[in-house]
């Protein structure tokens, strides 16, 4: 299975890719369009051959290239799959988008990929998180954007082979960061993103036996940095007895965790001697 990060932040949006054989589907699309197209092209894959568009939520990190007057999935044909309201008038500008609906509980086939979508807590309409698995049983689950684990995210990640998993700030950079009272108050609440030391507490009950391979996502580039977040994580994964590939999402550059993509520069942070005390930068 392929799993790749196209960017992964508030600021230069967040898309990722998860392919199996010939079957391509972007979870969210939220990469100014140029930089998408871009991007998708130097992973040796074709915007047109797409076979779908996975919708987390309506905030515009997540569907900027879904808002223009000419939306990425119409010039492409591409199918879109979201929560019923985000297909509604002024539901961050998706109404006009024809797409089929996918809700927390449902599954749907694209192809040679099965789409589970499950609930989560954020502050938008229906939240999903997703958990794609290919026929021969090996699953990618892409989690970021939650303010609290619930026992639904628990089902929808749990042992998955791949996991694309928010770790969004550390709790102190967060409280000194001089940022307005109540962002603070939204971004640490049950309906926020999870810090670290919560990415570490979840992660730690979320591998199993089948994980391979886990990406650190969605930091903060004012209240986080990668070598905080993998040395906060780290411990946790150790107790789990976690021996894979800990990685983490570049905020606005392609991100490759599993599945051999061309090499086209991009970068991977991986921790030392499978979770040292320090991370380095390397290529994949």
């Amino acid at each position: 299975m392929k799993v790749v990060s196209l960017a992964s932040s508030s600021t230069y949006g967040n898309a990722y890719l998860i392919g199996w054989g010939s079957t391509y589907v972007l979870v969210d699309c939220g990469v100014p369009l140029r930089r998408l197209e871009s991007s998708l092209v130097s992973l040796g894959v074709s915007p047109q051959s797409l076979a779908g568009i996975l919708v987390s939520h309506e905030h515009s990190d997540h569907v900027k290239a879904l808002q223009l007057k000419t939306p990425f999935s119409t010039k492409y044909n591409i199918p879109v799959f979201a929560p019923r309201e985000l297909f509604s008038a002024g539901c961050g500008g998706l109404g006009a988008i024809r797409g089929h609906v996918l809700a927390a509980g449902s599954t749907v086939q694209i192809r040679g990929l099965t789409v589970s979508a499950y609930g989560k807590s954020h502050d938008a309409v229906r939240p999903l998180l997703f958990r794609l698995t290919a026929p021969n049983g090996v699953a990618a689950a892409v989690v970021t954007d939650l303010g609290e684990v619930t026992e639904e995210v628990y089902r929808g990640a749990h042992n998955a082979d791949y996991l694309v998993f928010e770790s969004n700030h550390d709790v102190q950079m967060e409280l000194d960061s001089g940022r307005p009272q109540k962002l603070i108050r939204r971004v640490l609440g049950r309906f926020g993103h999870l810090s670290n030391a919560e990415a570490g507490t979840a992660l730690k009950e979320l591998v199993g036996e089948r994980t391979q391979g886990i990406m650190l996502a969605h930091l903060s580039l004012d209240c986080n940095t990668p070598h905080l977040a993998v040395k906060t994580v780290t411990p946790y994964l150790r107790r789990a007895g976690f021996s894979g590939l800990l990685s983490v999402a570049q905020a606005g550059a392609p991100t490759v965790l599993s599945g051999g993509m061309p090499d086209a520069g991009h970068q991977r942070y991986a921790a030392l001697d499978a979770f040292g005390e320090s991370a380095r930068n390397t290529n994949t």
